[in-house]
């Protein structure tokens, strides 16, 4: 089995595990993830990948949220030509680049377009059991 197309997992091959109990508690950790396997996208074998929420589509802007994250809060903005995310509570960027632009587009969907709240539901509907993260509350709620 592959472990490409996942952003966490991907570093690690069966044969770096030292017992057939080590791999199969990390299957088992994938597969109860946010993750699906599929068998029909590489002629070498399955491929396991990352599940994700599309948010939002701004033109060739496509606002994301990942299934099992890392601190803090955030979400991902995916264009043709680059990535970045973004802060959950205040739009900073945190990782990644866009052109100004596109910057712009986003904080300005952020900020005017009540995206936060449709960005909090999608966050905490998205967490699964094990998510180191857990679900976003709002500071003083």
């Amino acid at each position: 089995m592959s472990f490409k197309g996942t952003k966490w997992f991907y570093d690690d091959s069966p044969e770096d595990f030292d017992s057939l109990d080590e791999l199969a508690e990390h299957l088992h950790s994938l597969l109860s993830s946010q993750t699906l396997v599929r068998d029909d996208l590489d002629p070498d074998g399955p491929v396991l990948l990352e599940i994700k929420q599309l948010v939002e589509r701004i033109n060739s802007l496509k606002i994301e949220i990942y299934a099992n994250e890392h601190p803090p809060p955030h979400f991902h903005v995916v264009t043709p030509n680059s990535k970045a995310a973004f802060r959950l509570d205040n739009c900073e960027l945190i990782e990644g680049s866009l052109p100004n632009k596109e910057k712009r587009k986003v904080e300005y969907w952020f900020n005017n377009m009540k995206a936060k709240k449709a960005l909090i539901t999608v966050w905490n509907n998205t967490r699964p059991a094990n998510c180191s993260v857990g679900k976003y509350h709002e500071s003083g709620n």
